[in-house]
């Protein structure tokens, strides 16, 4: 599928190679629109920085408004995407919750990206890992929020829908059992 936005995954080492990473799902939606980097906290990647710095593009990093607001350098928060012809560029910090935090704090070269806030509904639908807020959510959900905001609906289903499907395969697998074959997949079959 395609977009008008884009995503830049910030993935933190120890999720390069977990089988419940749910970042690589955007990839396969949008593979033309999501850029991936292995984060570090003192020394980014030189595309990264070109990428956070292209005046095409408005770059919003995706956490939460209230831990944005109250960060030690707090960022600006936006809570609309204008239509302005720039590329929204979302920035998803792929790891758990921890390792986001610990990113999103650590990170100075982020300082001056904008947080957004997502809408409020609620997608949650992650099987394979528990949280213990509510507000967490994994990555593929958050990058379903984002493309709500950026008017994108029916690539948010989609990525919705891959993340259930993608649930319901790896809880299969853990449990050495076949997925049951139903309406989601043929949902899956229609997004082609």
């Amino acid at each position: 599928m395609s977009t008008n936005c884009e995503f830049l995954l910030l993935m933190h080492s120890d999720e390069i190679f977990k089988p419940t990473n749910t970042g690589r799902l955007i990839a396969d939606i949008l593979p033309g629109q999501t850029h991936v980097f292995c984060w570090s906290r003192t020394e980014p990647a030189e595309d990264l920085l070109a990428l956070l710095n292209d005046e095409r593009r408005r770059c919003v990093l995706v956490f939460p408004a209230e831990a944005a607001s109250s960060a030690s350098k707090p960022h600006e928060v936006i809570y609309t995407l204008p239509e302005d012809g720039k590329i929204t560029t979302f920035i998803l910090l792929d790891g758990t919750w921890k390792q986001s935090g610990r990113m999103f704090h650590l990170s100075r070269w982020l300082d001056a990206v904008p947080c957004v806030q997502l809408p409020d509904v609620l997608v949650r639908g992650y099987a394979v890992r528990k949280s213990h807020q509510e507000h967490y959510l994994s990555t593929a959900e958050a990058a379903g929020l984002c493309l709500q905001m950026a008017r994108e609906p029916r690539v948010a289903d989609a990525l919705i829908d891959y993340f259930q499907l993608f649930n319901l395969h790896y809880l299969a697998t853990r449990a050495t059992q076949p997925p049951i074959i139903g309406e989601l997949h043929l949902r899956m079959l229609n997004y082609r």
